[in-house]
């Protein structure tokens, strides 16, 4: 397997070598109760919580200096203070795997440089590292994107019941779209709305992600369910109440979501951007 974090790569036929490597099994958290008076438990719900990747890393320079080298690149990225810094942030760890890339999501832990010993001084260096994997899908590192468009608000008499401040501009007309997650796991549905859209929203069976309030032309809003977001929110606008980060999930296989508001120019879009999912590597 190759392994990319960041801007480094290793295990690709350079510098650094992974002798050794175990994706850990991910941590089992229950919620089991003592049976009250008697033997045995009640069983609860189960989790699955964090995993640790252990990697064993060998240099293979030239000479100190290389492996040195090598070993500063890739110390900088399992350190960076950027992601040590902020809380709720994870990162991708990609791998290449039977020709296909896909990434995992977590924080870099543990890292032990190399020593200055004799194999060292001849550029074969040891290194040892662990990233911690928060979340147990795995994910295609392509992102896949659906953008939809919207069919242009009309005008006309009003209509009842009346609902007031009175309006003589209808809604769009709904625009439908197919989606596919080629994974075997529900993986989360990030969706960009672009203006000009009054209460934008995209639905699909038991999903939904929709905002209350007015899009500018120039204005976006990002809601992105795999690093918990939204982004771009403008004063005024707020996500409905039934737009969770938790539930919109796209399960295995197609699904057709549509595209609503009103906008009376129809230029407003609604890009859907998913990575396909999958329960292992």
């Amino acid at each position: 397997m190759i392994f990319r974090l960041g801007a480094v790569t290793f295990n690709d036929g350079g510098v650094l070598r992974v002798r050794g490597f175990n994706p850990g099994a991910a941590d089992l958290v229950v919620t089991d109760a003592q049976r009250s008076g008697r033997d045995g438990v009640i069983v609860g719900e189960d989790f699955l919580g964090a995993a640790v990747w252990a990697f064993d890393i060998t240099t293979r320079a030239g000479d100190e200096t290389g492996a040195l080298a090598a070993d500063a690149s890739l110390h900088a990225e399992w350190n960076n203070p950027a992601v040590r810094s902020s809380p709720n942030t994870t990162v991708p760890l990609s791998y290449l795997a039977s020709g296909r890339w896909r990434r995992v999501y977590g924080r870099p832990g543990k890292y032990a440089g190399i020593n200055g010993d004799t194999l060292s001084r001849l550029g074969m260096g040891r290194i040892t590292c662990d990233f911690r994997v928060t979340d147990p899908l795995h994910y295609d590192e392509d992102e896949s994107t659906v953008r939809l468009t919207i069919v242009p608000a009309t005008t006309g008499g009003l209509q009842t019941p009346f609902v007031f401040p009175l309006s003589t501009v209808r809604s769009s007309a709904p625009r439908a779209g197919t989606v596919t997650n080629g994974g075997d796991a529900a993986t989360p549905l990030k969706v960009v709305f672009r203006g000009p859209i009054t209460d934008p929203w995209v639905r699909a069976t038991g999903l939904e992600v929709g905002l209350v309030g007015t899009l500018a032309y120039d204005q976006t809003v990002t809601v992105d369910p795999l690093a918990g977001t939204i982004t771009g929110l403008p004063a005024g606008v707020n996500v409905t109440r039934k737009t969770r980060l938790t539930g919109t999930l796209l399960p295995p296989g197609v699904t057709e979501l549509t595209f609503g508001g009103t906008d009376p120019t129809g230029t407003a879009t609604a890009t859907l951007a998913w990575r396909n999912a999958y329960t292992s590597i």
